[in-house]
């Protein structure tokens, strides 16, 4: 198994042989303007993918887990902007019905893609192994049976041609705390802050229990785990589309840190959007002091 070198959550330690974690050495404290251009340059490798998915009816499935505002949306978000909608698109999860809570892996198998779609899961059926059970949504009777079910169900999935590919993303304690604040105070993401959310964060040890195991005992070598620092939310964005490109082998295919590198001295941009507001014509002082929000954004 390949591990990647990345900061781990601070209160969490991962057995070495659970879960993959993956940076890239390119993309570590990455200025925003240099960002900006190598997130071009990956999202038209994505593009490359997904043409190659559609011709060869491959059916993709990209799991986004982790702790609120650990950047999961936004992450979904920048994976799909681009891509063909008529064969994309990120399945969010809603509030389930009672009878949906009873059969809670028929509920996502009905969400699974079809021959040549791309589909992204902001929260998935792994809500049943770490929120639920920490905030008593699910009964443990129901959570011990999802941890002896999945691995098989998946297994099944893989069988009938479905690429599973599970993302953890990881953000610190402090990380978390300063987002929420953040949200508190924007007159534009205001709604994204609730009570449960503090009473989520306060049962942070309990999460980070259920989310090892989960790890231990879910990560396999059909559908491994894989750990992407959020800290930094650029930075895990570039990480993430960057793992998804890994796992596939399509014609056109380029992720050498040289061509990232070229492509990113020959695209730069001079404005930023930072809580709904464009900023212009900035030099490079003044997107160092405006990227300090933008990273948790």
């Amino acid at each position: 198994m390949i591990v990647y070198d990345v900061m781990q959550e601070k209160t969490s330690i991962l057995p070495e042989t659970t879960a993959t974690k993956h940076d890239v050495a390119a993309f570590r404290g990455i200025e925003y303007l240099a960002y900006r251009a190598e997130l071009r340059v990956l999202r038209r490798q994505l593009l490359a993918l997904q043409e190659w998915v559609i011709n060869n009816g491959l059916r993709v499935a990209v799991v986004l887990e982790g702790r609120d505002a650990a950047g999961k949306g936004s992450t979904a978000a920048t994976i799909t902007h681009y891509l063909n909608p008529r064969s994309s698109g990120i399945i969010s999860q809603g509030i389930p019905s009672p009878q949906e809570m009873r059969n809670w892996l028929g509920r996502h198998y009905k969400r699974m893609p079809g021959p040549g779609e791309i589909f992204v899961f902001d929260r998935s059926w792994y809500s049943r192994a770490q929120v639920q059970p920490a905030m008593g949504y699910c009964s443990m009777r129901q959570y011990h049976y999802f941890m002896n079910r999945v691995n098989d169900w998946e297994r099944d999935l893989v069988d009938e041609g479905v690429t599973i590919i599970k993302i953890y993303l990881s953000v610190s304690q402090e990380s978390q705390d300063l987002r929420f604040r953040l949200r508190q105070d924007s007159d534009l993401q205001y709604w994204k802050y609730s009570a449960n959310d503090r009473k989520v964060a306060e049962r942070w040890q309990l999460l980070t229990y259920f989310k090892e195991r989960m790890f231990a005992v879910t990560s396999t070598d059909y559908a491994p785990w894989v750990v992407i620092e959020s800290d930094n939310k650029q930075q895990a964005r570039l990480n993430a589309i960057h793992y998804i490109l890994t796992r596939f082998d399509f014609p056109g295919k380029d992720l050498r840190p040289e061509y990232l590198y070229q492509a990113a001295e020959t695209d730069m941009v001079t404005d930023m959007v930072v809580d709904g507001v464009l900023f212009t014509g900035l030099n490079r002082e003044q997107v160092g002091i405006l990227e300090r929000i933008l990273i948790h954004e």
